[in-house]
C-alpha cells in the first residue's frame, strides 16, 4: 500500500492551518518496487557513510542517487542535493530513531523492529501534471519516501515540524500507519468520535470542524486510521504548549454574550474533550503494548527540536 501526502495549495507559515490531502492508494504493484538492503562496494564517502551508520546500524538502505522508478512516469522532482544526505541522515538518526530507542528498552526493541528497511530521500517535492504536489509517501510499511530536503534548513522550525509537510510530521504519520498496521489499533480508539467523515473529508472541512468532532486535523476526519497517526505525529512533533492550547486546554466563555460565539467554544471544547480521552488511550496503548511512555518520549523529542533550531546543529 503506497500512503500519499498531496499538497495542492502552497504552504503557508501559519501553523496548523495548511490545507493538507492525503490519499491512499492499494495497488500491489507497488511492493515489487522495493529492493531488499544490500552491501554496495562503494568508495564514495557519502555511501561509506551510509554503509556504516544506516545498513550496519539499522539494516535500513537509504536510496539518494536519482532513479526514476521511484516517483510514477507522470511525476515530476528534483534530486536531493549530495551536501544534504549525511546531514538528514543524521536528523532522521537524532530525531526519529533515537528517541524511541532512548525512551524506554520497549521503545528501543519497538524502533529496532519497525523502522522501515528503505529510505528515499528526494530533494524537492514530487510535482504532479495538474499542479499538485506530494509531500510524502510510505509503501507497503517497507519504504518511506523523503521529500523536500534541499530546504534542509535546521534554524527553520517550520521544515521540521509544521503538520503541512514538515519532515518530521510527515516522518511520524506515517511511521504511526506500520503501527497499526503491524500491531492493530488501541481498543476503543474508534469509537470516541460518533463518524467519520470517509471520502468526504476534504469538503471544506475546518480545522474547528476537525476538533469539534474529536480530531487534531481535517484529514483525521476521514477515518480511525488517519485520525490515530494524526494524533500520534502532532502530539510528538508540536511543542507541547501549542498542542495543548489548541487541542486539550477547555476554552473560557466568561464575560461572553454572543450565543454563536459561545456555542462555539462549547462545541470547541466538547471536541477537546474527545481529544484527550483519545490521547489517553493511545498512551495506555503504547504503554501497556511497547512499554513506551508517550509522554516522555513527547518530552524528548521537544528537547532536541528546540536543541536543534536553537544551536543549529546535531550533536554527535
Amino acid at each position: 500500500m503506497r500512503r500519499i501526502l498531496n499538497y495542492i495549495k502552497p504552504i503557508g507559515h501559519a501553523l496548523l492551518l495548511s490545507p493538507l490531502f492525503f490519499t491512499a492508494c492499494d495497488n500491489e504493484e507497488d511492493n515489487t518496487l522495493f529492493v531488499p538492503p544490500t552491501t554496495v562496494v562503494s568508495s564514495d564517502e557519502i555511501d561509506i557513510y551510509l554503509q556504516e551508520n544506516m545498513l550496519v546500524k539499522h539494516n535500513t538502505a537509504v536510496r539518494w542517487r536519482w532513479q526514476d522508478k521511484y516517483i510514477d512516469d507522470d511525476y515530476s522532482a528534483t534530486p536531493v542535493r549530495r551536501d544534504v544526505v549525511i546531514p538528514v541522515t543524521k536528523l532522521i538518526e537524532y530525531l526519529w530513531f533515537d528517541p524511541y530507542s532512548s525512551v524506554s528498552g520497549g521503545g528501543k526493541a519497538f524502533i529496532d523492529k519497525l523502522f522501515p528497511p528503505e529510505l528515499v530521500y528526494i530533494g524537492s517535492y514530487i510535482f504532479k501534471e495538474d499542479g499538485n504536489r506530494l509531500l510524502g509517501y510510505a509503501e507497503g510499511g517497507a519504504r518511506i519516501t523523503l521529500l523536500n530536503l534541499n530546504s534542509y534548513d535546521l534554524t527553520n522550525k517550520d521544515w521540521m515540524t509544521n503538520p503541512g509537510g514538515g519532515i518530521l510530521a510527515t516522518v511520524h504519520h506515517e511511521f504511526t500507519h506500520l503501527v497499526h498496521q503491524t500491531y492493530g489499533m488501541p481498543v476503543g480508539f474508534n469509537t470516541v468520535s460518533e463518524k467519520y467523515n470517509g471520502e468526504g473529508w476534504s469538503n471544506n472541512v475546518t480545522l474547528s470542524d476537525a476538533i469539534k468532532m474529536g480530531m487534531v486535523r481535517n484529514y483525521g476526519t476521514n477515518n480511525e486510521f488517519e485520525d490515530f497517526c494524526e494524533l500520534v505525529s502532532h502530539f510528538l512533533t508540536l511543542p507541547k504548549a501549542t498542542f495543548e492550547e489548541v487541542f486539550i486546554n477547555q476554552a473560557s466563555t466568561e464575560g461572553l454574550t454572543d450565543p454563536s460565539e459561545i456555542a462555539n467554544i462549547n462545541e470547541l471544547n466538547a471536541g477537546r474533550l474527545l481529544i484527550a480521552k483519545k490521547l489517553s488511550i493511545v498512551v495506555d496503548f503504547y504503554k501497556n503494548k511497547f512499554d513506551i511512555d508517550l509522554y516522555a518520549l513527547r518530552d524528548i523529542m521537544e528537547e532536541r527540536i528546540n536543541y536543534v533550531v536553537t544551536n543549529n546543529e546535531i550533536p554527535e
